[in-house]
């Protein structure tokens, strides 16, 4: 991708995430304003959600003063709450470890005991602060309204309302009554205020609620005695008149504040998704080619829709995010949790941009996704970027395979003919028996019993001439190349023909392998006479040089025999390394522009004292102009000089050899000819094999490797060498491409 336009998506991006950060700034900015602003409702204050939940604190609280009251002692609130566990971690106390203080170490506590006194202790400080935090909620209410403690008979023993029996009075504008049965299920037996049934549902949901829930471990969650125990058979009775009600309007106006602005909330969050919006608009046009090369702005149309209203959805629900802030749950959960108080405002104001930040975020993508219509038009995005549009393209594509299928039926061909009226029968069949309602499932019946036998045996004839085919290749497997298939196989009748294929393929291939075991046993028994000749001479003159009567005349012919005869041994390995490599592909070519021209030139030129012994009359017809090649220029040179070397070897002496090159479509054509001096009796194909001499007595001081040699270099630089032979006629060429 350009640079300039991974820039360009940078850029955008940057974009969207101020204009998503900046309205979810906006919104966390706001909080102040709602809490505010419902401050200004005239909606009672005992219908404020913090108002019941003190209240229902001071159930708690009023239940341990009466215990406290009934006994005469100083209860703390883990024994009133927890009095199992508190039993339970003063008999752990007074009772010693056996092991001394190092039975308390982890290595010592096989059983949990060290890890279960230490959550009691735990839980016993949490419990001790959160009554502190009941007390101290219930003591903002408590000298602002009446209440009563009643026993079980109903009797009150505990009197706060100045005598008024609060139950039956009809001075309160608020009243509550409060009752845990024996089991410390808490019920609401009556409720009067505005909105009766709210208050209702408030207080029985708070009364549901276990205030000590977040500090259960899970490994204790089921063990009823380390859990809270609310008060049992008690009722609390609470009322405010309606100047008790005005008091604490106007004394703690900033501890219940209403927090029900929904509406007010939800107005300002759809303004800001329209901003956001709008600035995706906007922003888009700066880089339209974005969601082109971004997949997830391809998204179809359907999801960003469902997407989009799931999104402003979710942010409409966050107003009750906005209530817990401000009412400051979110605040006194964390520094429960031990959190210092600035570090504790400073994540209340994060996690609520994290949460505000995710609504505005899934519109402003929803945007581009959309506005992606106005860059491609609607007919393209209709067709690309919805799940309609796929599937109809999917349809569309399938429509047209099977348009190509059946219109790729070939009535005239056995298989489809046959498949096609059979199935047009069964249609027609079926068809009857449909229209013979209930006395077409008899038929139906016979019909398929009809059709099983019919399907079995022709299923059996395809396993027999299955059977017949598996047999011939069996036996093919095991070496017998002329098996023959003389039954008629069906629908199986095209592999007779591939199975012919396959036999004349492993024929070649034994034969070559034959050709190959050949050449082999030549490689033994040529090179054991071409090798053993020098050798054997150069033993021979060795021997003679010890003799100690030997003239020095003698003994300079004798080293003049063992140079040649070692010159002689050195080209026979020579020659044997070079069609090693050249047919282990394991030569490595040094190409360059070479003038074959002047090439075979040179050559000639350095076999001229051998062309003017020979009284062959070579005859040159080479072109005036250059012709290059890239070729690698040492092995051209082996591949003329072994060439002219086999005409002064082997042809007729005070006759002619012609050697011609020209151009001729496309190839640069070279052909060497000359009359042979020996009688052509071998296939020309074999006198490029290894080992192959045209000197069938091998009087001559060739290895056989010369034309091998010059073949495989020629094949080697994209070339190809041709040998022909008419009567003694015999005939090089040599064809190279022309780049």
């Amino acid at each position: 991708m350009d640079i300039k336009l991974k820039n360009r998506h940078r850029f955008s991006l940057v974009l969207a995430a101020v204009a998503v950060l900046t309205a979810s700034v906006v919104m966390v900015g706001l909080y102040p304003f709602f809490k505010n602003e419902s401050a200004r409702h005239e909606e009672p204050v005992y219908q404020d959600q913090a108002f019941l939940r003190y209240l229902v604190y001071g159930n708690y609280v009023l239940g341990l003063e009466q215990a406290q009251y009934q006994q005469g002692d100083i209860l703390s609130p883990f024994q009133f709450f927890f009095p199992q566990a508190e039993k339970e971690l003063k008999s752990q106390s007074d009772s010693p470890s056996p092991g001394g203080e190092d039975s308390q170490s982890e290595e010592f506590d096989p059983d949990g005991t060290k890890e279960r006194r230490d959550y009691i202790k735990q839980l016993r400080q949490n419990c001790i602060r959160e009554f502190d935090s009941w007390n101290r909620y219930f003591g903002v209410i408590r000298n602002s309204l009446d209440y009563q403690v009643l026993d079980e008979n109903g009797q009150v023993i505990s009197d706060h309302s100045g005598g008024h029996s609060i139950q039956d009075s009809k001075d309160y504008v608020f009243q509550a009554v409060l009752h845990y049965d024996d089991l410390g299920r808490m019920k609401v037996v009556s409720a009067r205020g505005e909105d009766t049934a709210r208050l209702l549902t408030m207080l029985q949901d708070y009364g549901d609620l276990d205030p000590m829930k977040d500090y259960y471990w899970d490994s204790y969650l089921y063990e009823p005695e380390l859990k809270l125990m609310n008060p049992r058979n008690i009722t609390f009775a609470y009322g405010m008149t309606k100047q008790q009600v005005t008091v604490l309007k106007e004394t703690e106006t900033g501890s219940f504040d209403s927090y029900d602005n929904t509406d007010g909330v939800l107005k300002i969050f759809l303004g800001l998704v329209c901003a956001v919006a709008i600035a995706a608009l906007l922003f888009s046009c700066l880089d339209v080619t974005w969601p082109e090369s971004s997949r997830i702005l391809r998204t179809p149309f359907e999801v960003v829709a469902g997407a989009g209203l799931g999104g402003v959805s979710f942010g409409a629900g966050l107003t009750k995010l906005v209530s817990v802030t401000n009412q400051g749950e979110l605040y006194e959960t964390l520094l429960r949790a031990n959190f210092l108080p600035g570090v504790a405002e400073i994540m209340v104001k994060l996690w609520n941009l994290l949460w505000w930040s995710v609504p505005f975020a899934i519109a402003y993508w929803s945007v581009l996704c959309l506005r992606d219509v106005f860059h491609i038009g609607v007919k393209r995005y209709l067709r690309e970027r919805t799940l309609f549009g796929w599937f109809c393209s999917w349809v569309k594509n399938c429509c047209i395979k099977i348009y190509h299928y059946v219109g790729s039926i070939n009535l005239k061909e056995q298989s489809d003919k046959t498949i096609f009226r059979i199935v047009g029968i069964n249609f027609i069949i079926l068809a009857v028996l449909c229209s013979l309602w209930f006395f077409g499932i008899g038929v139906l019946v016979l019909y398929s019993i009809l059709l099983f036998f019919i399907m079995r045996k022709y299923y059996r004839d395809l396993s027999e001439k299955y059977r017949i085919l598996l047999k011939a290749t069996n036996q093919i497997a095991e070496g017998n190349l002329d098996v023959a298939i003389e039954e008629d196989l069906s629908v199986f009748e095209p592999f007779k023909k591939e199975i012919q294929k396959i036999q004349s393929g492993f024929k070649v291939a034994v034969d070559e392998e034959v050709k190959s075991q050949k050449l082999k046993t030549d490689l033994i028994s040529n090179m054991s006479h071409d090798l053993k000749t020098p050798l054997t001479a150069i033993i021979t003159y060795v021997n003679l040089l010890k003799d100690d009567h030997a003239t020095p005349e003698q003994r300079k012919a004798y080293i003049d025999i063992l140079e040649q005869k070692s010159m002689r041994l050195k080209s026979l390995i020579e020659d044997l390394f070079e069609i090693s490599k050249a047919n282990s592909n394991n030569v490595t070519l040094n190409l360059a522009d070479v003038d074959i021209v002047s090439l075979l030139k040179e050559v000639s030129l350095e076999l001229s004292d051998k062309i003017e012994e020979s009284t062959i009359d070579f005859r040159w017809n080479l072109p005036d102009e250059k012709i290059v090649l890239p070729l690698d220029g040492q092995k051209t040179y082996r591949i003329f000089d072994n060439l002219l070397t086999n005409i002064i070897k082997y042809a007729m002496p005070n006759t002619r050899a012609y050697i011609d090159m020209k151009k001729e479509d496309g190839y640069v054509v070279t052909s060497l000819k000359n009359v042979s001096a020996a009688e052509l009796t071998f296939n020309p194909e074999e006198i490029t094999e290894r080992f192959a001499r045209g000197d069938q007595s091998r009087n001559t001081e060739g290895s056989g490797l010369g034309m091998a040699i010059a073949k495989s270099f020629v094949e080697l630089q994209n070339g190809r060498l041709l040998v022909e032979v008419e009567a003694d006629l015999f005939r090089v060429i040599i064809r190279w491409p022309i780049s």
